[in-house]
């Protein structure tokens, strides 16, 4: 059964789009994508092909897919694939896998000065003069580099990439003449600079300019919209207006504070949970925040209070209640798969989607109690909302208080308290930036 499961890998190995690091990492969200979808869709083969495109591109990017790895065993064994190769074929393939991926990786040990372990000796060195552009290039073949690699050193610009499948291209490019040597040593590359345009004594290199602060992206999600009302409170009010006109102040208040903001619905527009993650994604967004009101259970007599959720697995019954309220769209999916999924997350984005929760949280209750009584804090809970599953970044689901409330209801729709509760979010998310930079 080894042998049939490494079969299988090997004739899909180069589906995994492996000619950068980004092509790769982009084949790698994707299929993490048709996987979830897979599991909604009880697609037992489009579930099995997801998983091996995973483990291709995660084997390639160096990720830990080990989980994937087990899941995958255990669907082929229950649905065995056909296949024609021998053993023979079995042996070589497994020895030409290892040859020509693993073995090909370069090892980038310093950047100041730019210090390389390479597969091998093959290196190509040339020199590019145009009208304003001064160029030295050296390609590394038969090379492979996990991630692209772009510094600043004085006016030289230092970039490392996959140039093609089998070249990796390193490049030094500045608009003035500048000195530059490389040497290489039992597969150590190293290189000199020394820009004419220096004025003090020679060095090995430059000191690099500073960075210019990031512009963060932040990706708003009011939940719900169109046919998806969301909560329906007292007195007809619906979730879907609410967390609408907060999430616009919300937008207004971070433009003023510099960050570049997305919304994933702008109007009452109906938008699936995935693709509201996909949507941050792609837009390469520092923080995600899905923006929601409560509803609370006929048998709960009025409880209200402000509750922010991280993406996580708990046996909080509480937090299980309302994510599953939350999560109503989502059908078909039993509860292993579920675990599955909340165990392949990045336990260093849950810790950082807990510390964001936390600063908006005390954000939120300041800025409301500042000027209205009886706001009540709900806590800071992990719990499993699928509107945050697949995000790469940290991640948040805020319960901005209970439509079945009388008070909160009221509020809810109450343009200065809407005001005031996205000023404390936007405080939040301003003091988690300035302690996690």
């Amino acid at each position: 059964m080894r042998k049939v499961i490494f079969l299988f890998f090997f004739v899909f190995l180069f589906a995994c789009d492996t000619s950068s690091y980004n092509a790769a990492y982009k084949d790698y969200y994707t299929n993490q994508q048709r996987y979830i979808e897979s599991l909604l869709d009880g697609d037992k083969q489009k579930e099995i092909k997801a998983l091996k495109e995973i483990i291709q591109c995660g084997k390639y990017l160096n990720f830990d897919i080990k989980e994937y790895q087990t899941k995958l065993n255990k669907l082929l064994k229950k649905y065995p694939q056909k296949t024609k190769k021998t053993k023979q074929s079995n042996s070589s393939n497994k020895k030409e896998i290892k040859k020509s991926i693993y073995s090909k990786y370069i090892k980038i040990h310093s950047i100041h000065p730019l210090k390389i372990t390479i597969p091998n000796n093959k290196i190509i060195s040339f020199t590019i003069k145009r009208k304003n552009v001064y160029k030295k290039v050296i390609d590394i073949k038969d090379a492979i580099t996990p991630k692209f690699y772009k510094k600043k050193i004085g006016n030289i610009l230092l970039r490392i990439a996959q140039f093609n499948k089998n070249t990796v291209r390193i490049v030094y490019s500045s608009n003035k003449p500048f000195k530059f040597k490389y040497e290489v040593k039992n597969r150590l590359l190293l290189t000199y600079l020394n820009p004419e345009n220096s004025k003090s004594k020679p060095k090995l290199f430059l000191p690099t300019k500073p960075k210019k602060v990031k512009r963060k992206i932040i990706v708003i999600d009011p939940g719900h919209g169109g046919r998806d009302v969301g909560g329906v409170g007292l007195g007809n009010r619906y979730e879907k207006i609410a967390v609408l006109r907060i999430a616009k102040y919300l937008k207004y208040y971070l433009q003023k504070e510099g960050y570049k903001i997305y919304m994933t619905r702008s109007r009452d527009v109906f938008i699936p949970l995935k693709k509201r993650t996909h949507f941050a994604n792609e837009k390469h967004a520092d923080l995600f925040v899905s923006i929601h009101c409560n509803i609370a259970p006929k048998h709960l007599k009025s409880p209200h209070g402000i509750e922010t959720y991280f993406l996580s697995p708990t046996r909080n019954e509480r937090a299980i209640q309302v994510a599953r309220l939350e999560n109503k769209e989502i059908k078909g999916l039993n509860y292993l798969d579920q675990r599955v999924i909340l165990n392949f997350l990045n336990r260093d984005r849950i810790i950082d989607s807990n510390k964001l929760a936390i600063d908006i949280q005390n954000g939120m209750l300041r800025s409301l109690r500042a000027k209205y009584s009886g706001v009540k804090d709900g806590g800071v809970r992990p719990a499993p909302f699928w509107v945050l599953v697949g995000t790469q970044m940290p991640a948040i689901l805020i319960e901005t208080g209970y439509l079945t409330n009388p008070i909160e209801a009221k509020r809810l729709f109450n343009r200065d308290y809407e005001r005031r509760l996205a000023k404390g979010i936007a405080k939040g998310i301003v003091n988690y930036f300035k302690k996690n930079k």
